[in-house]
């Protein structure tokens, strides 16, 4: 992923963009961009980028691009459908491979204005001028695959896709955003919000609008209509788009001039773009070089060891991949050994990262694969809910007597006991399913109770809500899922330990579409979960992989890293900045740690989180954390202007 920020002073008369300070911003981004870049600057309007060629068209990129009128564009992304916009934007035939996406990016816009982010397919975020109506815009794809981050004050507006550079462009104090804390130790941050109080991110599918005069204004460019569906005739014809979609979409992700790697676990999802990834690759209809894969090997957790499986993929498709080891890398190994910059859901699995990119930086490679999004979109829970939810509210009352009897018979459980619990109370109203079933996930005990009422962490907790308007209960759950892989997703995680670009082809728009506009028939049946891909990718997976129904569990390897580092977590948890803020008791969490210590089941998830919580909490105690991963010092003084 490249890296970009800017600049714009607001005011009537307002004071140009001090290039100095420009160029600083820029020179704090180089950590993400080693590729070279450059600053455009326009009175009080100033650009930066910092380059991460990952493509060979990038490589031809001159960013900011600017235009004889005078707009300015900085493009952190891959553009998926290059070749349509061409087709519809360029009047005489030009070769393919030198049009750039930053160049086809800045002909849309001056073709269509904002109706032109809807049209881009891929992942990106960008920044752009237009001279015309004096607005910057700032852009994120619909998945929220690259960070853009902004700070606002009375002065100005400076963005970046990194926090140490915009911490230390826009000179304000590291303040804890408790909506943002809250939102992190339950189930994801509120979309917008970042662990910086002040500090705002866009959202996925948005794009945030601002002008001179200092106005901020934020609008959603992409969404799921509720009225398209998809309705065949046959099961062969649903396969035959699911394939078409997939192979679209992965032959697009794999476009790259260098080696891409893929992590492979054993499961489907990931079996799947490694297998199709290959046969592509092998017929010669990607741009990417060569296709290697990486897994984490549990060997000293027999549980949580899928091995045998990788295996499976690795005999189909021909060749062994690279094996990072729990022995030599384990969980949460190296605990806090560089300023942790965001509160990371996977920081405890740190060293697998570093073991990643250690082998992908041997090959030069700079993109990584990776299955996420494919339980969400794909069917991967076989709860007869959506189904049989969607024929009460249809009012088919014969079609629901037999599909009761069906799953009744798939699931070995009594007629009245579904119709009870997976169809009349999930259509009840939210408000009246808390009486009927206690929640699914409880509040961790360690959790500080006065924190957990100020802060409706119990509320936080209940499932995601699907924001587009959908009628049928099935189709509800399915756009709730995408939401929720979605806030995963754009939360960056995984950047704070990777210096690569990440790709989600579960998560490719058209194919998300295409998925949320089926029945859920096509996606679940009686005794088959994710029934679609299986049927459809038959003939492309190994028997033992396509047959799969569970996968392995890390517990084994969590409850063996906690009792590793328990002298240790219990020193730090001692004088705990968790505690001190209020929202952790420590006598629970040390009552935790210890039952976690003798394999008693915990909440592993919210635990790796309040240590993560811990760590960053303690790095914005350290005033030279974040001067040692960006040069801000002099930035903060040439920008005090605009606090």
């Amino acid at each position: 992923m490249s890296a970009l920020g800017g600049i714009f002073n607001f005011g009537n008369d307002p004071a140009p963009v001090d290039p100095y300070l420009l160029t600083s911003l820029g020179n704090a981004l180089e950590r993400r961009g080693p590729d070279g870049g450059a600053e455009a600057c326009n009175a009080h309007i100033g650009m930066t980028y910092r380059a991460f060629h990952t493509t060979l068209e990038s490589h031809f990129e001159s960013q900011p691009l600017t235009s004889p009128a005078g707009h300015m564009l900085a493009w952190d992304g891959r553009l998926d459908n290059r070749d349509e916009l061409i087709a519809e934007l360029f009047s005489r035939p030009r070769e393919v491979h030198i049009v750039t996406d930053t160049e086809i990016v800045l002909a849309a816009y001056l073709r269509w204005g904002k109706n032109s982010f809807v049209r881009l397919v891929g992942d990106f975020c960008l920044s752009l001028w237009d001279p015309r109506s004096k607005l910057l815009l700032l852009v994120r794809d619909v998945i929220g695959s690259r960070p853009l981050n902004y700070y606002v004050s009375a002065k100005g507006i400076v963005w970046a896709t990194d926090f140490p550079a915009l911490l230390g462009a826009a000179g304000i104090a590291r303040e804890v955003d408790e909506e943002y804390v809250a939102g992190f130790l339950t189930r994801y941050p509120k979309a917008g919000a970042t662990p910086y109080k002040n500090i705002l991110t866009v959202k996925p599918h948005h794009v945030v609008t601002v002008n001179q005069d200092g106005q901020v204004q934020e609008t959603k460019y992409w969404g799921f209509d509720p009225r398209h569906e998809i309705r065949y005739r046959r099961d062969q014809e649903y396969e035959d788009h699911f394939i078409h979609e997939f192979y679209s979409g992965l032959k697009a992700h794999l476009r790259s001039h260098r080696t891409i790697f893929s992590e492979a676990s054993g499961g489907l999802d990931s079996s799947s773009i490694v297998c199709v990834g290959s046969h592509l690759l092998a017929k010669r209809e990607v741009q990417a070089p060569g296709l290697e894969t990486i897994s984490y090997i549990y060997d000293e957790s027999p549980t949580a060891d899928e091995s045998k499986f990788i295996r499976y993929v690795e005999q189909y498709v021909g060749r062994t991949g690279h094996h990072v080891r729990e022995s030599e890398y384990p969980v949460l190994g190296r605990l806090n050994q560089s300023p942790t910059l965001v509160p990371n859901g996977v920081d405890g699995f740190a060293e697998y990262y570093r073991g990643v990119q250690q082998t992908m930086d041997a090959f030069g490679a700079r993109v990584l694969l990776s299955g996420e999004g494919g339980d969400q979109m794909l069917g991967s829970n076989e709860d007869p809910a959506p189904e049989l939810c969607d024929l009460l509210v249809q009012r088919r009352l014969m079609t629901l007597h037999r599909r009761l009897k069906v799953w009744s018979a798939a699931h070995k459980r009594s007629y009245l006991s579904l119709l009870w619990q997976r169809t009349i109370i999930p259509t009840l109203p939210r408000s009246l399913q808390s009486f009927c079933v206690p929640p699914v996930a409880g509040i961790p005990p360690w959790f500080n109770g006065n924190f957990v009422a100020r802060a409706h962490l119990k509320e936080r907790m209940a499932a995601s809500v699907d924001p587009f308007g959908f009628r049928l209960p099935s189709s509800c759950d399915q756009s709730a899922g995408f939401i929720s892989v979605v806030n995963h997703v754009s939360a960056g995680y995984r950047r704070a330990h990777l210096n690569a670009e990440i790709r989600y082809p579960y998560l490719h728009r058209p194919l998300v579409e295409f998925l949320q506009a089926i029945p859920f028939e096509q996606r679940v049946r009686p005794g088959e979960t994710r029934s679609l891909m299986r049927r459809s990718l038959k003939t492309l997976l190994p028997d033992e992989i396509a047959r799969r129904r569970t996968k392995g569990n890390p517990h084994e390897a969590l409850c063996r890293a906690v009792i590793r580092e328990l002298p240790r977590l219990r020193t730090v948890f001692k004088d705990a900045r968790v505690s001190a803020y209020g929202y952790v008791d420590e006598a629970a969490l040390m009552d935790s740690l210890r039952l976690a210590s003798h394999g008693l089941p915990i909440n592993f998830v919210a635990l790796l989180k309040t240590i993560s919580l811990e760590f960053w909490l303690r790095t914005l105690e350290q005033p030279q954390s974040f001067a040692e991963a960006a040069p801000v010092n002099t930035i903060y003084r040439a920008a005090c202007a605009m606090n």
